[in-house]
C-alpha cells in the first residue's frame, strides 16, 4: 500500500510493517485507488491501515485477495455509511472476520452485525533482525515526536547531558499526485517532490533513529508502537484528538501528559528510562502467525537491503535535491514580497496623497464656515 497523497509517514511506516511478510513486491498500489487495480492477475495484499478518506475506493478492487487485519475505520458519519453499505457488508463477510486495530473498530463492526475481533497494529512486527541496530555504537541521544516539543526541549535540556532531537512524521508530498482537498491549502505554497518511494526512504530512516534512540518521548501512535516492537523506551502523551484510534493500545504503553511530567520527571527519566511493558508480546506474537499464515513468508528484518554506499548515495541526492528545491521556494517568496514591498509603498504614496487633500479642506475658509451646519446635521 502507498500513499502519494498524504502527509504522515505513519501510513508508510504501516506499510513497511505489512512488507516485512512479503516475499517480494509486485505492485505499489495507491490507498486511495484501490478500487482501480487491475492487471490481470490476482494479488494478495495485507490491508492493515486507516480507512477511509476517499469513499469512491471501498471496498477495493476484485483483484486483490486480501488479509483484512490491523484496520481502523474513522468515525466520520460519511466513512461509516460506506463500510455498512450491502456491497461492503458483502465484501467484508466473504474475507472477514476483520482483524481491527482499536477496540472502537471492532465494537463499531460487531455492533452492526460484521465478525470482528481485536488484532492490535501491525507495527508491533516491526523488527530489525539486528542488521541495522547501531545501539552499541552511538545512540547517546533524546528523541522528541511530538506536538509539545517546545516546552519539552528546555525541560529536558536541565535534566540531562544527552543530545536531544526532535523529529516530525509530517512530510509534504507530491502535489501532481495528490488527493484533492486532502492538503490544507496554505500548504500548497509549497512546492514538493516527496512521491511515494521518497516517503518510504524517509520512514525507514526514521524508524532506525526510533530504533537507535536512547529513548523517546511522542504523541504519536506510530512512534510509540514501533518503538515497543523496537524495545526503544518511550512515553507517550495521549494528547491527539481522534483518541478512538488508541482505544486497546494505550494500555501497552507507559503514559503521561505534559503538564503532569514537567511536575514528575521521576515518570521517565531520559538517563534511566523505564523498561517497556511486555504487554503488546502477546498482541506481536498472534499478528506475526496470521500474517506469516496469509503469504508463507517473513523476512528477519523489516528494513530493505540497501547498503551503506546506497543509502549514503540516495541520501545526499535526496538532501541536495530536496535543499535546491527549498531554496527555489525562498527565492520565490522573497520575489514575491519584493512585489508586495513595491504595492504598500505605492499605497503608502496615495494615503500621504489623500492625508494632504483633507487637511486642505479643513483648513479651508469654507469648511470653517460650514461647520455650524455639519453640527446640526450630525
Amino acid at each position: 500500500m502507498s500513499y502519494d497523497y498524504t502527509i504522515n509517514l505513519g501510513n508508510e511506516i504501516q506499510s513497511i510493517a505489512a512488507r516485512r511478510f512479503l516475499p517480494k513486491i509486485d505492485y505499489y498500489i495507491d490507498h486511495e485507488k484501490i478500487h482501480e487495480f487491475g492487471d490481470g492477475e490476482n494479488v494478495k495484499m495485507i490491508m492493515n491501515a486507516w480507512y477511509l478518506d476517499c469513499l469512491d475506493a471501498w471496498p477495493p478492487s476484485e483483484n486483490i485477495d486480501p488479509l483484512l487485519i490491523s484496520m481502523h475505520f474513522n468515525s466520520k458519519k460519511e466513512t461509516q455509511n460506506v463500510i455498512l453499505s450491502d456491497e461492503s457488508r458483502e465484501y467484508l463477510t466473504k474475507y472477514g472476520p476483520v482483524g481491527c486495530r482499536d477496540i472502537y473498530t471492532q465494537n463499531f463492526l460487531e455492533e452492526n452485525g460484521i465478525d470482528a475481533y481485536f488484532s492490535g497494529c501491525l507495527t508491533l512486527t516491526l523488527d530489525s533482525g539486528n542488521k541495522h541496530n547501531c545501539k552499541d555504537e552511538d545512540n547517546d541521544y533524546v528523541l522528541i515526536s511530538s506536538d509539545k516539543s517546545t516546552k519539552l526541549i528546555p525541560f529536558l535540556k536541565e535534566k540531562t547531558n544527552k543530545r536531544i532531537y526532535v523529529i516530525n512524521q509530517d512530510f509534504l508530498p507530491s502535489f501532481e499526485k495528490a488527493f484533492p482537498g486532502s492538503i490544507p491549502n496554505t500548504l500548497y505554497n509549497f512546492t514538493s517532490y516527496y512521491n511515494a518511494q521518497d516517503k518510504f526512504f524517509i520512514a525507514e530512516n526514521i524508524l532506525k533513529l526510533y530504533e537507535n534512540a536512547s529513548c523517546v518521548i511522542t504523541d504519536r501512535l506510530h512512534c510509540a508502537l514501533p518503538c515497543l516492537a523496537l524495545e526503544t523506551p518511550v512515553l507517550l502523551f495521549n494528547s491527539r484528538p481522534k483518541q478512538e484510534r488508541f482505544d486497546g493500545l494505550n494500555n501497552l504503553l507507559l503514559q503521561s501528559n505534559l503538564n503532569d511530567y514537567l511536575k514528575n520527571y521521576n515518570i521517565f527519566d531520559v538517563d534511566n528510562p523505564p523498561e517497556n511493558s511486555k504487554e503488546y508480546l502477546k498482541i506481536r506474537e498472534k499478528l506475526i502467525e496470521k500474517c506469516k499464515s496469509f503469504t508463507g513468508h517473513i523476512n528477519e528484518s523489516c528494513y530493505s537491503d540497501v547498503t551503506y554506499n546506497q543509502l549514503l548515495d540516495r541520501t545526499t541526492l535526496f538532501l541536495s535535491r530536496q535543499s535546491n528545491d527549498t531554496r527555489n521556494y525562498i527565492v520565490d517568496v522573497l520575489d514575491m514580497a519584493e512585489k508586495y514591498e513595491e504595492k504598500i509603498q505605492k499605497q503608502q504614496e496615495t494615503i500621504e496623497k489623500q492625508k494632504k487633500i483633507i487637511e486642505e479642506y479643513k483648513n479651508s475658509t469654507s469648511w470653517k464656515i460650514t461647520s455650524p451646519l455639519r453640527k446640526l446635521k450630525r
